[in-house]
Order: C-alpha cells, then structure tokens, then sequence
C-alpha cells in the first residue's frame, strides 16, 4: 500500500496503480507519465482517509490529461467529508479539462474523465437534494459511455469490448452505477433500490481491487436496507465492514461502522459507535474538514 513517504522514482507505474485500484486494474499506459504517477500516488492516500496529504499532490496536476482526473479526486474527497456543494467546483472544472483532451487509442481516457466528471456532478447534486438533475446527469454519463461502447458493467481485470484496462471506462461505468443505486436510495425508491442491487453485484470488481469491492458491496447494502431487507443488507455491509477494516481504507470502515450500527440488533451496536468515531477522529486529523461541517 502506497504511504506518501516512499520515494516516487521507486516505485513503478504498476506498483502505483496496484495501490491506487487493484491488482487487476489493468496496464497503466497514459498513467505512466509525470501527472498520472502523481495522481495515482493521491488516489491510494484518499482510499485510507489520507486527504490533506492527498490534496497535496492533487494540487500540482494543473497541466495535462491528469489535471481532470485530479479535479475529481477533490471533488470525491470534498463529498466524502459532506461538502457535496463544494465539489461541484472541482467536478466542474474536471469536466471542462475533460472535453479537451485527445483520444488515447486503446485506453478510452476522455471518456473515462469526462464520465467521472458528469458522474461527480450527479453525486454533487444527490447529496444537496437536486435528485431530477443528478438523474439527468447520470443519463449525460450514459450517452457517453455508449459512444465509448461500454453500456455494460465489466469486472476488474476482464476486457470491454474494446479492451479498456479496468481503471479507465469500465470504472468510470461501475462508479454510474453506485451513484444510480444511491439516487434510488435517496429518493426513496424502494423498488429501484431492490433492481439496483443484481447490477451493482454483477459489476463488483471482486477482492482483488478492495476500495471498489468495499464500496460496492456498502452500496448494495444500502440498497438492501432501502427496499427493506434488513438481512441481505446486514450480510453485504458486514462483508463490506471486513474489507474495509483489513485493508485500512478508513472511508470505507466509517461508513460501514455507521451502517452497521443500525443494522445490529439492539444493545449490540455500541461498539460500532464506538469505532466510528474514533475512525472519524483519526479522520479529522489526516484532513478530512469534518470538523467544519
């Protein structure tokens, strides 16, 4: 797992994507260059709760196809200390950066930020209760995607249909995905909730990328919980909790912790409290601005 006090020249492309999205994540390509590596670095700091060290490097991608990707790690990391209205700025700024950026043959990397970016503005607008254009958003997402000819999930490490490392277009299609099953969630939609959790599985990158599969498996939880299924939601957040816990991916174990304190039965979900906050404590300390919210 990438620390942020390793020397980056190091490290190798693959090591930095391995730590950043998987074993199966694919060849790093167009991520092999000066702001991809540095991004990468900034993706496995954020998957542990590390945000200010992340915001360090992600403040100096400002050039290049890495800039947007940047823009929406700010944004993701904005969203995950409840400053949904605030990420909008940098989610923005990643779709802008994201519309100018050449094709990469073989790895679909305009798609794959522009989809992060329209995504992240969906997220954006589900967390200040702007569900109808978060909807519109994750439909924009849609059409991109289907020009990219990714309409359907793909697990880590299996090839689209056309051969897209895993950490590009089909992420970006596993990330619409959560969002879509969190607007059903959100809004109530008990029925949409239940439908979103076969796909959500189906596209479940598996143990070998743990942040994804960790989260994955919390979303479906929620889903679970959201169309009253309080036992397949107790089993996929329990996993989920585990993933999170041995893999040191603090996001992750807090948002678990707090689900799993209402799922447990009576009397027995003080612990999980407990470990929530002091996950979250720990949280505030490596820059997460909960504090301030």
């Amino acid at each position: 797992m990438e620390t942020g006090h390793e020397d980056p020249a190091t490290v190798s492309a693959e090591g930095l994507l391995a730590a950043a999205f998987g074993a199966t994540a694919g060849v790093p390509g167009p991520a092999d260059s000066a702001g991809g590596r540095v991004w990468l670095r900034a993706v496995a700091l954020a998957g542990t709760g590390r945000f200010a060290a992340a915001r360090v490097l992600t403040a100096g991608v400002t050039a290049g196809p890495f800039a947007a990707a940047a823009r929406c790690l700010e944004g993701s990391m904005l969203r995950q200390s409840g400053a949904h209205r605030a990420a909008a700025l940098p989610d923005g700024a990643a779709l802008s950066l994201a519309s100018s950026i050449d094709g990469q043959p073989g790895y679909g990397l305009s798609v794959a930020l522009t989809v992060d970016a329209t995504v992240g503005l969906a997220a954006d607008a589900l967390g200040t209760g702007r569900h109808a254009l978060s909807a519109r958003l994750l439909a924009r997402a849609d059409e991109h995607l289907r020009a990219a000819g990714a309409a359907g999930p793909q697990r880590s490490g299996a090839a689209s249909s056309r051969d897209l490392p895993w950490w590009t277009v089909p992420r970006a299609r596993l990330r619409r995905e959560w969002v879509a099953a969190e607007l059903a969630v959100y809004t109530g939609d008990a029925a949409a909730a239940a439908a979103a959790i076969d796909p959500l599985l189906s596209a479940d990158p598996g143990p070998t990328a743990p942040r994804h599969h960790a989260k994955t498996l919390l979303i479906a939880g929620s889903a679970a919980m959201a169309s009253d299924d309080p036992d397949r939601a107790r089993e996929l957040t329990t996993e989920a909790y585990g993933v999170a816990t041995s893999e040191g991916l603090d996001p992750l174990r807090w948002a678990g912790a707090k689900m799993l304190v209402a799922l447990s039965e009576v009397g027995h979900g003080e612990a999980f409290a407990r470990e929530a906050a002091a996950v979250e404590a720990d949280w505030i300390r490596h820059g997460a601005g909960l504090a301030r919210l």
